[in-house]
């Protein structure tokens, strides 16, 4: 028979040894970051299951779309430590901040409530927005937060985890993370500036990959941009094409809108990239160092056909036009090289049709007679009721200031100038020779974001094999087609897509062009009537 006393003393050893583990002693000290083994975090763990079940909880409504789970599974990796790079390539309007920024970011602290979690986009605001959705979502499934640290930019879990946010190029407040999120970090209308590449390329390198803790995870999101974005640059890092080679061994995702069997990067493609490694290429073109999560799509499948059917994705690929589409919407962007218009996308006319409106010219200008520098250049353009865009004249001439304004007046108007800061002070200054022009705004960033913005204008619809089966929205007067399209050293078809990102002389027309389809479509365009 046991002694009575002999139970009564196990409870209390019990007793001693639980409180020893909420003090933190010696035997049950854990690795840093790692959930401390007190109640507290016991019961905001308890419940927390899977992060699909997350999901579940916080926003159902996700779990209807097919892709979504399948991001679920390779997220649920990294939470289990099974991953720790992960790239996420994807068409924008997917949810690829809702899952990542918004709700992955707020399970993994409720998972591992005395980690954190750093979040970076292109802008502090934007990243301080998908903090701050991420703190709402790990409030509404039970976490508590400590009230001396709640703000957007910087949020804490009442057990010692916290979650801060900024934008690249920020401080980022000087502190670590074991789970780094990375979500759009360039802006697409400066994708193609040489000045945010090399400042991403920067920040990657010197900050970002600084802060980490040990044995931490990445998961970098965007849509693709260009052949020169931030994905590009750690590919190339991955090889050490044109940069030290710094392999991170990514698990690439790749949710191309319809599914493709083309090379994901220029490994797969026959370029000659300068690694020692050409040759030697992963699944689909990527580096040798990456993995490819599988896609069990059959090929010309849509992404999510509950988002957005075949219907919409194919006036959504229609409407990007041809380099926008390879990039963002197919994650495989396109060289830059050969023609950025071509003679097909445009029609013909002689007479202007009687219901012709909005009538103009759009102005590039420079006041120099210097034919090694910028010239100044028109389109003179209407609109029709359907939308289409008669382009009925076309100009450019190196001009003083004098001979531009007498130039000008003889050609009549009205006259339309950007309303960026050069264009103001044309105006102004064209103003008080008497000369009335109006400011008009152009969408875009660079010279290249700028015509990628009007180029599905221009190109027209496709069929359901990618191919065009009609010129676009653009129709020029036959007698000076061959000015606008050919003419020398301006003409539209001279102009590629390395000249657009280089910037320089000769662009002038482009961009006079440009400005005159975008005022007629005010940055916006509809392809149902094409």
């Amino acid at each position: 028979m046991i002694p009575k006393a002999i139970p009564k003393a196990i409870q209390k050893l019990k007793r001693i040894d639980r409180a020893v583990g909420r003090l933190g002693g010696p035997a049950r000290a854990s690795l840093p970051g790692a959930p401390r083994p007190d109640r507290t975090g016991r019961r905001e763990r308890k419940g927390v299951g899977r992060f699909v079940d997350f999901i579940a909880r916080v926003n159902p409504g996700l779990l209807a779309f097919e892709h979504v789970p399948r991001m679920a599974a390779v997220l649920q990796r990294v939470a289990d430590g099974e991953l720790c790079r992960v790239l996420i390539i994807m068409p924008p309007r997917y949810f690829k901040s809702e899952c990542v920024s918004r709700l992955f970011a707020a399970y993994f602290l409720l998972r591992y409530p005395e980690r954190k979690v750093g979040l970076a986009s292109y802008g502090a605001a934007l990243a301080w927005e998908l903090s701050e959705e991420a703190r709402n979502n790990f409030q509404s499934d039970g976490g508590r937060l400590r009230r001396t640290t709640a703000a957007k930019r910087r949020w804490r879990s009442h057990t010692g985890g916290e979650m801060w946010a900024d934008g690249v190029g920020g401080a980022l407040l000087g502190r670590g993370y074991h789970l780094g999120i990375v979500d759009d970090p360039i802006d697409p209308m400066e994708a193609h500036s040489a000045t945010y590449q090399a400042r991403f390329k920067k920040w990657w390198a010197e900050k970002f990959l600084s802060r980490q803790e040990p044995g931490a995870a990445i998961v970098f999101v965007m849509q693709r941009l260009g052949p020169d974005d931030p994905v590009d640059y750690l590919l190339r890092r991955e090889v050490g094409e044109g940069v030290d080679c710094a392999p991170e061994g990514w698990h690439v995702v790749c949710f191309d809108e319809v599914k493709s069997a083309e090379p994901l990067w220029r490994m797969g493609t026959g370029e000659t990239p300068t690694s020692p490694l050409f040759g030697v290429a992963g699944p689909m073109g990527l580096p040798p160092t990456c993995t490819l999560e599988p896609d069990n799509r059959s090929l010309g499948d849509v992404l999510a056909p509950t988002r957005f059917s075949p219907e919409a994705v194919a006036l959504l690929q229609q409407s990007a036009g041809p380099f926008a589409r390879a990039a963002q919407r197919q994650q495989r962007p396109s060289a830059p090289t050969g023609d950025f218009w071509r003679g097909a996308w445009f029609g013909e006319y002689d007479d202007l049709p009687a219901d012709a409106e909005a009538g103009g010219k759009d102005w590039d200008t420079a006041y120099t007679a210097n034919e090694g520098n910028s010239a100044s250049a028109f389109v003179e353009s209407y609109r029709g009721r359907d939308g289409t865009i008669y382009v009925h004249d076309c100009g450019w001439e190196w001009y003083e200031f004098p001979g531009l304004v007498a130039w000008m007046r003889r050609t009549g108007g009205p006259h339309h100038v950007e309303d960026k800061a050069a264009g103001k002070s044309a105006a102004q200054t064209l103003r008080a020779e008497g000369v009335p022009v109006s400011e008009v705004s152009v969408t875009g960033g660079d010279k290249m974001a700028r015509a990628q913005s009007v180029q599905p204008v221009v190109s027209g619809p496709l069929d359901e094999h990618g191919q065009q089966v009609a010129s676009g929205r653009i129709k020029v007067r036959r007698a000076i087609r061959d000015k606008l399209l050919s003419g020398p050293r301006q003409g539209l078809l001279t102009v590629t897509a390395e000249r657009l990102r280089a910037g320089g002389p000769d662009l002038d027309l482009n961009d006079a062009f440009v400005q005159a389809v975008n005022r007629h479509t005010h940055g916006t365009f509809d392809h149902t009537n094409f």
